[in-house]
């Protein structure tokens, strides 16, 4: 693990309840930098009291989302001198898949490669597996502004 929970919340703009990175296990740096990220998903987050009452299911765009948190978080290591003191703005996404359901508890692997970066722009392509598991993928872009 290069950051643990305690780290990673730190560095991370987005904080509890929305926070959906929990530690990173890899960074590759070089022309498209990627990162490998968990989230553990307990079943205990507020979200699953109505999504859905006793059968919960992760959110798709709580599973976009946590794929864009693994995402910025690449960009605030791997680009630091770029971004540093701007934060992340969100700006679309493209060919999202939901392949298979989140049912809790399960640790999450999130992955994400920055593809492209011009003029503050960053995209990316992200994918979420839970063991031999792909869940989702999809590319998607933000802005640090």
């Amino acid at each position: 693990m290069l950051y643990n929970e305690e780290q990673v919340h730190a560095l991370l703009p987005q904080k509890a309840p929305f926070a959906f990175v929990d530690e990173i296990q890899e960074i590759t740096e070089g022309d498209q930098p990627s990162i490998v990220a968990v989230w553990h998903v307990t079943g205990k987050e507020k979200f699953f009291d109505g999504h859905f009452p006793n059968n919960p299911v992760l959110p798709g765009v709580i599973q976009i989302e946590s794929m864009a948190q693994a995402a910025t978080l690449l960009t605030m290591i791997a680009k630091k001198a770029d971004v540093e003191g701007k934060r992340p703005a969100f700006m679309g996404v493209e060919n999202c898949r939901f392949r298979a359901p989140v049912v809790p508890p399960q640790d999450l692997t999130l992955k994400a490669t920055l593809v492209m970066a011009r003029h503050g722009i960053y995209k990316y392509t992200g994918e979420i597996w839970q063991g031999e598991t792909l869940i989702c993928n999809a590319s998607f872009s933000a802005a640090m502004v």
